[in-house]
Formats: C-alpha cells, sequence, structure tokens
C-alpha cells in the first residue's frame, strides 16, 4: 500500500521486504487465519514507511532544486496509485453487482465513489458509530479507509514541506522540528480519541497522522542514520521485526486502537527502517538479508495491487455465501462470525495473489514508468481527474439505478388494517390464546378499558413475597411456510432500513455515547391525566410504535426514555465498540430517572435486550452466572428505584432474533422467505426469558413473554402475512410493532390484573 520509490540507484530491498510483511499481515487477518488477530497493524507498517519515503523525496527535491515541483510531484502519484485502485474499484463494483444481495448495491455504490474522491475513511467512521449499522454485512471497498489517509496526507504534506522550507538554510531542521510538533500532537489526540470515538480515531488523518510523522523524522534524520553503529543497527531491526510480529499476533480486533499498544508496529517499522538505512541495508547483521530474499521481494513489489484485490475478493463470496459465509466476513472486519471454510479462503487469497501480479505487471509498472500515459504532468492530472470522474460518475449511477429499483410507491396501508391481519394470523395459529404471557389472554377480554391503569398496588403486597412460577414448557409451533417475498410487504425490504419509531426521528432515543437527549419525548393524548413510560435500550425503543399507538387510542400520555446499547439494568455497561465501560449509559440511566420523576408516570413499561456485556469491579467483562447474577443484582436496584416513581412497572421480555440481516436475505430470495428464517434454538432465548420472568416475579412486577408473537412458527420467520417483522438482526420494524398494539394492551391488562389479584390475596 505504500507507494513512493527512493530514487533510481537508491532502491531499498529492506522497504521491499517490511512491505511484503505488512501486506502479509493485513491479507492473513482479514482471511481469519489463526494466529494473526493482530494483523490489521500492517496497515500502520504502511503508514511509517510512506511517511518515510514521501518527506525523504520532498527534503531531497528541495535541497537540490530549491523547491518542490508540487505538480510533478502528484503527476507522479496519480501514475503509482489511480489506475489499479480504479481498475479495482470498477470490478468490485461490477462484481457486487453480480453476486451480493441487490440491497446491498447502493451502499456498495455510495462506498465506492467515496474511495475515487479520497474520503472513503470518514465515511465508513460514520457507518462504525451509527449503532443500528452494526452486523450489516461488511463492505468490499473497506479497506480503501487507509487509501483515504495516505491520499489526504499526500494532499497538504507537499505544500506543507514547501512552506516550511521557504527562507530556510537548513530546511531539514524546520521540516523536523514542525513534524516533531505534528506528531506529538496527533499521538496525544489518537490516545484521547481512541477512549472517546474509537471509530474516528481509526478511521481519521488527524489520528493517524503521527504513524506518518515517525517515517518523516527518519526521513529528516536522513544519513544520520547511516552513522548509527552496526551491530547496533542490526538489533534495533530484528527487535523491529520482533515488535511487528508480536502486535500481529498477540493483538486482536477488541484491542483499542490506535491506542497506546499501537507504538508496536509503528515503532517496530522505524527500527527496521533504521537498521537498513545504514550503506548496506543487506548486512547480516540486520533483518535487510532476510526482507531482500526473494519471496519478500515480489509480495513487495505487488503489495499495492494485493492489498487492493485481497479484500473484495474475500468479501463478496463471504456474503454471497449466505449467513454463514456473511458472518465470516463480519468476523473478518472484526466481528465474531463463522467464516467460509478455510481451503476457501486460502484458495481465495491465492486468487487475490494472481490479480496482484498480474496488475502490477500489465498496469502498475507500465503506467507508473510512463509507457502509456507518459510523464508530462499535465497529462497524468488529467488521466487521474478522468478516473476520478468516471468512477464516481458510474458509482452514482449505480447507486441511483439500485436505489430506484427500492422507490417505487409503498402498497397503502393502515395501523389499523395491519393490527387486524397480525391479528387473524397470529389468533389462526394459536387457537384461543390471544397472548403468550401467563395470564394475558384470558385476563384481557374481562379487563376494564383503563382500569388497569392508574390503580396502585394493594399495600399488602410486599415483593418478593409471589412465588416464582413454574417454568412453562416450550410451546408447540406449526411449521413456518414457505413463499415468495409478498408484493405488498409492509415495510418493503427497501424501505425497512428506515423504519423507524417516530420517537428515533424526533431525536429523542439517545444514540450510543451521546450525552442524554433532551426531546419532550411526549406523545399520545398530551393533556391526558394519566402517564404511560417507556423506559430501556434499543430493544425497548422497538416497542414504541406499539406504545404510542395504544397510548393515542386509550388516551393516555406516553414520554419514552431509550438509549441504545444501555440496559435499563442499573449495571456497568462494557461497550465492546469503545472498549471500556460506558460512562454515557450510566448518565442518561441517572438523568432518565430524574425525568421520569418530573412526569409522574402511573404505569412505566421497563424493556431490554440480553445482548449487552457487563463489567465487573475490577473491569473485566462477566460471563456466565457472574453475569447473570450482576444482572439480577442491577435489575433490582433499577426496580426499587422506578417503585419510588410509578405504582406499577411492567417488564417485557426481549425478543427472538434473526441470526441474518432480514430485509437484505429477502432482497437476495425474493422466491423465498423460508430461506431467511431462523431456527428456534438459535432466536429464541428461553434460559434468558426465564431469567427475566423470575426477576419481575421476585420483585412483584409485572412480565410480558412476546415469544410467540414474533416467532410463532418454526423455524422463527422473518416476515407475517405481508408484514416485515425485522429491520435489522434484531430490531422490529415500527410497522410490526405499532401492528402489535392491540396485544400489548391486552398483555398490560391482564399482567396488572393479576398483580391486583395477588395482592388482594
Amino acid at each position: 500500500m505504500v507507494h513512493a520509490h527512493p530514487r533510481r540507484g537508491e532502491r531499498r530491498g529492506d522497504i521491499e521486504g517490511l512491505r511484503a510483511v505488512a501486506v502479509v499481515l493485513v491479507v492473513l487477518f482479514h482471511a481469519q487465519i489463526a494466529g494473526f488477530g493482530g494483523g490489521f497493524v500492517g496497515v500502520d507498517v504502511f503508514f511509517v514507511v510512506s511517511g518515510f519515503l514521501i518527506t525523504g523525496l520532498l527534503l531531497r527535491e528541495r535541497e537540490t532544486t530549491g523547491t518542490i515541483a508540487l505538480a510533478s510531484f502528484y503527476a507522479r502519484r496519480a501514475r503509482r496509485l489511480l489506475p489499479a485502485a480504479a481498475l479495482v474499484l470498477l470490478v468490485t463494483l461490477v462484481l457486487s453487482a453480480r453476486f451480493l444481495p441487490p440491497l446491498l448495491l447502493p451502499q456498495v455504490a455510495t462506498d465506492t465513489a467515496a474511495a475515487a474522491l479520497y474520503v472513503s475513511n470518514m465515511g465508513f467512521a460514520v457507518q462504525a458509530t451509527d449503532y443500528f449499522a452494526a452486523g450489516q454485512a461488511p463492505s468490499p471497498i473497506l479497506h480503501f479507509w487507509s487509501l483515504g489517509v495516505e491520499e489526504q496526507f499526500y494532499l497538504f504534506w507537499p505544500t506543507a514541506v514547501l512552506v516550511l522550507s521557504l527562507g530556510a538554510a537548513r530546511p531539514r531542521r524546520r521540516v523536523g522540528a514542525a513534524i516533531v510538533v505534528i506528531a506529538v500532537a496527533s499521538f496525544a489526540f489518537a490516545l484521547w480519541l481512541t477512549g472517546v470515538a474509537q471509530p474516528w480515531a481509526f478511521f481519521s488523518l488527524p489520528s493517524r497522522a503521527w504513524e506518518l510523522g515517525l517515517g518523516g523524522i527518519l526521513a529528516v534524520a536522513g544519513t544520520r542514520l547511516a552513522l548509527v553503529p552496526r551491530r547496533m543497527a542490526g538489533l534495533a531491526g530484528w527487535i523491529g521485526l520482533g515488535l511487528i510480529a508480536y502486535a500481529g499476533i498477540v493483538l486482536d480486533a477488541s484491542t483499542p486502537f490506535p491506542g497506546i499498544v499501537a507504538l508496536l508496529p509503528t515503532v517496530g517499522a522505524a527500527l527496521v527502517i533504521l537498521a537498513g538505512s545504514r550503506a548496506d541495508p543487506a548486512d547480516p547483521a540486520g533483518p535487510g538479508r532476510f526482507l531482500s530474499a526473494r519471496l519478500p521481494q515480489f509480495l513487495g513489489r505487488i503489495s499495492y495491487s494485493l492489498y487492493l484485490w485481497h479484500w473484495p475478493i474475500l468479501v463478496i463470496p463471504a456474503v454471497a455465501a449466505g449467513p454463514a459465509g456473511a458472518a465470516g466476513a463480519a468476523g473478518a472486519a472484526g466481528a465474531a462470525g463463522a467464516p467460509l471454510p478455510l481451503p476457501e479462503r486460502l484458495l481465495l487469497v491465492a486468487v487475490a495473489v494472481l490479480l496482484a501480479t498480474a496488475t502490477n505487471r500489465w498496469l502498475e509498472d507500465p503506467v507508473r514508468r510512463g509507457r502509456h500515459v507518459g510523464t508530462l504532468p499535465r497529462r497524468n492530472l488529467a488521466m487521474a481527474g478522468a478516473l476520478t470522474v468516471v468512477v464516481a460518475l458510474v458509482s452514482v449511477s449505480v447507486d441511483a439505478y439500485a436505489s430506484a429499483q427500492g422507490s417505487r410507491p409503498e402498497p397503502a396501508s393502515s395501523v389499523a388494517s395491519n393490527t387486524k391481519e397480525l391479528n387473524a394470523i397470529l389468533n389462526g395459529l394459536a387457537g384461543a390464546a390471544a397472548g403468550p404471557s401467563s395470564g394475558a389472554a384470558a385476563g384481557a377480554s374481562g379487563a376494564s378499558e383503563t382500569g388497569g391503569l392508574g390503580s396502585s398496588r394493594s399495600p399488602s403486597s410486599t415483593p418478593g413475597a409471589t412465588p416464582s412460577p413454574t417454568p412453562k414448557p416450550a410451546p408447540t409451533r406449526r411449521p413456518t411456510k414457505d413463499g415468495p417475498v409478498p408484493a405488498n410487504l409492509q415495510p418493503s425490504v427497501w424501505a425497512a432500513r428506515d423504519d423507524y419509531p417516530q420517537s428515533y426521528v424526533d431525536r429523542c432515543h439517545t444514540q450510543q455515547e451521546l450525552p442524554p437527549s433532551n426531546a419532550p419525548c411526549l406523545y399520545g393524548d398530551l393533556n391526558s391525566p394519566t402517564t404511560i413510560a417507556l423506559f430501556g435500550d434499543s430493544h425497548a425503543l422497538a416497542w414504541f410504535p406499539a406504545v404510542q399507538r395504544l397510548a393515542e387510542i386509550h388516551g393516555l400520555r406516553l414520554f419514552s426514555q431509550t438509549m441504545s446499547a444501555c440496559t435499563p439494568a442499573d449495571v456497568s455497561v462494557w461497550n465492546a465498540n469503545f472498549n471500556r465501560v460506558s460512562t454515557a449509559c450510566a448518565t442518561w440511566r441517572y438523568t432518565a430517572f430524574q425525568r421520569l420523576t418530573q412526569v409522574h408516570p402511573t404505569l412505566i413499561i421497563v424493556s431490554g435486550t440480553s445482548g449487552f456485556d457487563i463489567a465487573g469491579p475490577n473491569g473485566s467483562v462477566l460471563a456466565g452466572a457472574a453475569r447473570v447474577a450482576a444482572w439480577q443484582l442491577g435489575m433490582t436496584r433499577t426496580i426499587d428505584r422506578l417503585r419510588t416513581i410509578a405504582p406499577q412497572i411492567v417488564m417485557i421480555a426481549d425478543t427472538p432474533e434473526s441470526r441474518l440481516d432480514p430485509p437484505v436475505c429477502l432482497s437476495q430470495h425474493p422466491s423465498s422467505v423460508l430461506a431467511c428464517a431462523t431456527p428456534v434454538s438459535d432466536a429464541v432465548k428461553p434460559a434468558w426469558t426465564q431469567d427475566e420472568r423470575d426477576i419481575a416475579t421476585r420483585l412483584d412486577v409485572g412480565f410480558i413473554d412476546p415469544t410467540m408473537w414474533l416467532c410463532p412458527t418454526s423455524p422463527c420467520p422473518v416476515t407475517l402475512g405481508n408484514l416485515l417483522i425485522y429491520r435489522d438482526g434484531g430490531h422490529m420494524t415500527a410497522t410490526f410493532s405499532g401492528a402489535l398494539a392491540d396485544r400489548v394492551w391486552q398483555a398490560l391488562q391482564a399482567t396488572l390484573a393479576d398483580l391486583r389479584r395477588q395482592g388482594a390475596g
């Protein structure tokens, strides 16, 4: 991925070999080869080498000519970078259109356009901070983020060196001082940003500039590096190579990066460069001879093309293969998942090597040497502009075409008609049972229209007095029927991504790791004397359309307090995306309690996902029984706090989940909804639901289990009638949630009636 070469006659085999080490680490990491969980550090090695070569080239030109020919510099970069990049981008776009699920194509096209315009790193940083984008298939253009960082560096650094050296008798000294200041500031910024917004720290130039600057400092030292004693330089080189290997083997995708550990590969690369800066880079005392061997030289020579090709070659077949492959592709990007079989991954790596070799031989080298487009700056820059425009226009056109497939008018429907259809389906499947929770159906019809709300618990009711019910046997499910995706699917697979609850659109919902929302968050009948509240994480947010609908129907005021990735239980939540305990979650929870107190709700509905990590007192992530015990204590604290706010509390159990992305899957399998179903054993979490039921029973609060509403047949479907259940693998569509309003209301009345009977007894 490093694209500069020393002047003719100064070719350094050790740097070519260092490129090979870097690209091999990256490829092995992305191919999920065991033992290379930190292979992503190869990119950091590339950054150091790039900073060294580019800064050295600029300083030598300034010293020999008295200036820096910016047009010539950019022309050389254009010849070196753009032809191969444009080829890979266009081929990847074509392969994506042919093999990926149609729903993914607009985003791939957008990513391609961003890569062509050198800003893909910023786009991926935005995507990485979107909680609701988690779990989606990785972009086959994702690896272009590092090229975005380097290209942004190329845009400003030559001008900066030229300006800094103006009027300087010793330009190296002035440029060196500036690099030190920039590198120190960038490193400090990276350390801070890694703990605050890790995706931005990973993808942005300001937090990566210190790595390029480290190479620049070596370039400023220039010939002085050759004064280092031979044996000391050789030892430094081996130590450096060891640091790179150690980082590539020991680190993994959960490591906070680029934090302090980023010094391992970057300092390692700097030491290897230092060792090779002596008169004989292949001195047997250092690693130069090893790095100058035939295989490292070959891999280093094709490293740029291999970096370009390997990721789409690995990702596209994995995503196209379906659920397991998509999970594996996500795993290559850092998430857990079962990859394609090892032989297939190795075969794909071999294909990438062959493509890289061909690209290097017949495109990279000829264009770089001016064989096809010459070396005149104006011609090279015209070529660069033309390639950029062509790739961007093709990408925008594909994006527009793909998006147009989903822009057809949505079939007309109403919440009432959706509710009627869903009730008919669920009633037909469940017979006389209208709800899944104990007493939900039997008590619903007998409950007064609003009598269950606003009635305080009997004073004789004591938390914990009610014995835990005997777990009910698993329900019998009918087989899920297959068929094509309904033409009138609500919402359509193309609209599902944006089928958010109204509170999310209103910015009432607090996004992951952001300060608490200060929006009013009031809905329903704002003049009603009875207020109900919704409290919890994004899985609670998914219930908002149902609760909003029932509030409107029954004349209630609704207050909503939800936050992504923040369980309602009073525990220390470990945020895996940011690799630290979430202080924002604790802040939001405290603020939510205060705001709930101010609105005086009669009923608080609490819900949350089972898929969160809890940190223990020492900051380690808890598992197994320790995790459940910590959650139980935290949920007890939360319920006790809510008791002081509202007389009635009801927990809604976590919903079943899909093992894949339903809208994407349905776009790939339009003739078979069954192809996108999830086995009940994967979707339903009976042990966790029982833990939730037990805590509700022990604390004497209401409990609703919605499992059979979302998974009434086996395997768990992604559609019921013409309703799409999920907008992603873990969240209901707002349309489906709204259609459940009747069932939620009936279950609320039934469980509150149960509590009153128990209190009276």
